[in-house]
C-alpha cells in the first residue's frame, strides 16, 4: 500500500508542511497525511465519515502526533477513526 501520488493538497501545521488526500477503499473513507520532507516516512490513515470538513485535518494530525505517529520514521502506517466528533485509536 504507496501513497497516492496525485490529487494531493498541501497543509501547514504547527510549521510543519504536510500533504493530504480523501480516498475511498473498499467503502471506506480515508484521510491519508504524510510530511511533505519526509522521504517514505510513515503515514496517517485516518477513517472518516462521509461528510468532511477541512478542519478534521489538523484535529488529525493533533491527535496522531500525541500518540506516536513519527512521519521521519519508516514504519507501518499509524491508524487512527473520527468518532464521535474526534480522532481516536483504532482497536486491532
Amino acid at each position: 500500500m504507496s501513497f497516492p501520488s496525485k490529487g494531493l493538497k498541501a497543509i501547514n501545521h504547527r510549521d510543519t508542511h504536510y500533504r493530504w488526500i480523501y480516498r475511498n477503499r473498499a467503502g471506506k473513507n480515508e484521510l491519508w497525511v504524510e510530511m511533505s520532507a519526509s522521504a517514505a516516512g510513515q503515514y496517517l490513515i485516518a477513517d472518516v465519515p462521509r461528510v468532511v470538513n477541512l478542519e478534521m485535518i489538523p484535529l488529525a494530525i493533533d491527535y496522531a502526533r500525541a500518540n506516536g505517529w513519527d512521519p521521519l520514521k519508516r514504519e507501518a502506517p499509524f491508524r487512527c477513526k473520527y468518532q464521535k466528533g474526534a480522532f481516536v485509536a483504532v482497536d486491532s
